[in-house]
């Protein structure tokens, strides 16, 4: 399997070096909408024009807010990209995240793992309800409803860290060879599958757990047994490894048995119970702590 992590330390949160205020602003903006375009930018992004304007009497002085001018932005987009602090792809700019692409025959087609974009989160949140429907998974069920209401796949803050990778499936056709001539060879012209299967990866920024994260993990019922869910998982692992992280687990009902099993049969080792942690359908379930050191 291809590297996926390269020399990164965590998920750095960049916040502390930009050199101007305006690349600390485009940034933050960046990182709370998920992938903004120029334009957004431009219209959304203001910066103090540092002449002092008076104000009625008794309230002394302020500096007026206003656009940074066209060449202030592009000058503060080609330092934030050339920093690896952005990323630009189909015309919207992103938080920067080092990983490649990894693929996986499989029964269907061809599965490719990658990092999620933008136009994936509705069928990574509906993949999430569905494994969390076919099988007790209170935390996807949570993840899920956390996507939902933010637009950031990739968070990188004082506060948080997270990441999302998918399994993207794209059928296979008798046409495969001539799309891909028409391609130009390009493995990564087509991005438009379904999903069936994601891994999360979330990871609080407090000092004394900066080296553990929560991983969530699921493949879509149809899709289970063709080897997905543990090339998701070695990914998301491999990719943990490079950023930083020690320590990787999670949280999983006792009656959820599959989720369990997959998890031990991949090197994962359970840590204890937290008894009657669950209410689910008015029982009470016992909640199995899971981890790996990779």
């Amino acid at each position: 399997m291809a590297a996926v992590g390269a020399g990164v330390d965590m998920i750095p949160d960049p916040t502390g070096s930009f050199t101007t205020d305006l690349q600390r602003r485009v940034y933050e903006y960046v990182e709370r909408n998920g992938a903004v375009t120029r334009d957004e930018l431009a219209r959304s992004i203001t910066v103090d024009d540092g002449r002092a304007t008076s104000k009625p009497a008794r309230s002394g002085t302020y500096t007026e807010s206003v656009p940074p001018t066209p060449d202030e932005l592009r000058t503060c987009l080609e330092a934030l990209q050339a920093e690896g602090h952005l990323t630009e792809t189909d015309g919207k700019l992103r938080v920067a995240l080092a990983a490649t692409t990894t693929d996986l025959d499989c029964e269907d087609g061809r599965v490719t793992i990658r990092p999620a974009r933008g136009r994936d989160r509705a069928g990574i949140i509906e993949t999430m309800r569905t494994v969390a429907a076919d099988g007790p998974y209170v935390v996807a069920d949570h993840v899920a409803t956390d996507l939902e209401r933010d637009r950031a796949l990739v968070r990188a803050n004082e506060d948080r860290a997270r990441v999302v990778f998918t399994a993207i499936l794209e059928p296979a056709s008798d046409d495969e060879d001539e799309s891909e001539a028409d391609s130009g060879g390009n493995a990564d012209a087509s991005t438009d599958g379904d999903v069936v299967g994601w891994l999360h990866v979330d990871a609080p920024e407090r000092r004394a757990l900066r080296h553990t994260a929560e991983v969530t993990v699921g493949v879509d019922p149809d899709h289970r047994r063709e080897g997905i869910g543990t090339e998701l998982l070695e990914y998301g692992l491999e990719w943990a490894i490079g950023a930083g992280y020690e320590k990787c687990y999670q949280h999983v009902p006792a009656t959820n048995d599959g989720a369990i099993a997959f998890l031990e049969e991949n090197g994962w080792e359970r840590e204890g119970t937290h008894e009657r942690q669950y209410c689910l359908d008015g029982e009470y379930v016992d909640e199995v702590m899971l981890a790996i050191w990779p």
